[in-house]
């Protein structure tokens, strides 16, 4: 009976140290997935410095632990998408503008009278126009754009020095030097029709669908009412943030002014509406086939529509030369080449990197997160399953 008594006792002892063993088991391998859980969680939300850092810091109470890993960080994390976004802003080296520099390409090249002293040039209805200059040898004159034939013309007054001239309905408008004239002819018969008078100098003329647009050797276009060549605004001409005078013959095309630069080689593409130059075009290998007398000066621009090119001559030239300019502020842009997007690529690749690295590092935290939830998740099924019977318990079950 004793046997027996001390042999139950013996079994119920050795059970419950089981039991407080495999409890502790429990416990510890509870305990680990929740430090496992934390663990993972830090590594994809903590810096490797402060990894490094952690491990040779005092051990935390539990309390502690809880109070660390349950408070969310007040430190400032900043969106992965306001990286990309300020990674991908413009810089203030590309957003800040100057003018470009256009190439010129000759189309083909005409014969020209090189006794006319150029002073206006303009296309319409497939007929070339032009006004040459000159006390007692001014005029203006209908020329055949293919030949440079001048199929016919009317001269002015010998007390009349011609100047620009822009086609305005049936009527061409021709400005005249120091005389404060602006001769209204009718294009059909060149008989004058009228006239208008003004201050001042005149030197170019173009007409943008709604004023005439003038210059008179400065720095400042004047915007003037067709119906009576009132001034109603003026425009100053810049190129680079500096004023550009000796502004002469004018073509206006869309939203464009192109203007010779008096004595220059150069055509200046002028905003219309800011007065910025966008680009210039260097139109000296045109001038390099003619004698260089002192009055040959590149003077005279006429815009051809159908084929979106120019008519481009000087004074007393011996040819003209129909042109297109090639800019990236042209008046039609050409598509973009295999040499502009691998230019373009090899720009942004850094950019691109960044984002891709930032995008990746999302991504692992937010793995975190989900190996996190994962290992709390079984660690509460753990919790909740009922502890397996001990052998004593099994044994002492038998026994009753």
């Amino acid at each position: 009976m004793t046997s027996s008594i001390e042999s139950s006792d013996s079994g119920s002892a050795r059970a419950i140290g089981v039991r407080r063993d495999r409890s502790m088991v429990a416990m510890s391998s509870r305990g680990t997935l929740r430090d496992a859980a934390v663990l993972v969680a830090a590594m994809f939300n903590t810096p490797c410095c402060f990894q490094v850092q952690s491990a040779q810091r005092p051990i935390l109470t539990s309390m502690e632990r809880r109070s660390y890993m349950i408070w969310p960080s007040t430190a400032l994390r900043v969106s992965p998408g306001l990286l990309v976004a300020l990674l991908l802003l413009p810089s203030p080296v590309a957003a800040s503008g100057g003018s470009d520099a256009a190439e010129l390409h000759v189309i083909s090249s005409h014969s020209h009278d090189d006794e006319a002293f150029t002073q206006g040039f303009e296309m319409h209805g497939g007929s070339l126009y032009e006004s040459t200059g000159l006390y007692g040898h001014s005029s203006l004159r209908e020329v055949d754009p293919s030949s440079g034939e001048v199929l016919r013309q009317t001269q002015l007054d010998q007390s009349l020095f011609g100047e620009g001239i822009t086609i305005l309905g049936d009527t061409i408008v021709m400005l005249t030097w120091k005389e404060g004239i602006a001769l209204v002819f009718d294009i059909e018969t060149f008989e004058v029709v009228g006239n208008h008078t003004y201050s001042g100098e005149g030197w170019g003329l173009c007409y943008n669908g709604e004023f005439l647009v003038m210059s008179n050797g400065t720095s400042e276009l004047a915007l003037r009412d067709p119906s009576d060549f009132t001034v109603q605004s003026t425009l100053l001409v810049t190129l680079d943030g500096q004023e550009a005078s000796l502004l002469n013959e004018l073509e206006c095309v869309g939203g464009m002014i192109y203007a010779n630069v008096l004595g220059s080689d150069s055509i200046l593409a002028i905003n219309s509406t800011s007065g910025a130059v966008e680009f210039t075009v260097d139109a000296s290998q045109l001038a390099e086939s003619e004698s260089g007398g002192s009055n040959e000066v590149l003077n005279g621009i006429a815009y051809v529509s159908e084929q979106d090119a120019f008519l481009v001559t000087g004074k007393n030239w011996s040819s003209m030369h129909l042109v297109s300019f090639e800019s990236g502020q042209e008046l039609v842009e050409d598509d973009i080449t295999d040499s502009d997007v691998s230019r373009i690529l090899t720009s942004i690749w850094p950019v691109l990197l960044i984002a891709a690295l930032v995008v990746i590092l999302s991504s692992m935290r937010a793995l975190g997160a989900i190996i996190h939830f994962l290992m709390l998740l079984l660690l509460r099924r753990q919790t909740e399953q009922p502890p397996a019977p001990s052998e004593g318990e099994q044994e002492a079950g038998e026994a009753r």
